[in-house]
């Protein structure tokens, strides 16, 4: 990356998809499709590879909590399905 003529350092990937293949939209679609099973789909918004949550709430401290709840059950079903790597 080059911002006003100071470019970032290069850095290996290790994981992901390269940007631009073939097999990535697919791949994605295949990870992301059982989202709708995970979290309700009235709140759960999907369009090509932008995925939205809607949460209303009185109050940013429910949105906040169920936020929480909602991120802890996508974290249980898709942390079996992919492994985290630091």
């Amino acid at each position: 990356m080059s911002v006003q003529n100071t470019k970032s350092s290069l850095v290996t990937v290790n994981c992901g998809i390269p940007q631009g293949s073939i097999l990535g939209p697919l791949l994605f679609l295949i990870y992301i499709n059982d989202i709708g099973n995970v979290l309700p789909s009235k709140i759960l918004k999907l369009y090509a590879d932008d995925t939205n949550i809607f949460i209303f709430e009185r109050d940013m401290e429910s949105v906040a909590k169920i936020a929480n709840e909602y991120m802890f059950k996508l974290r249980l079903v898709y942390s079996k399905q992919v492994k985290f790597e630091y």
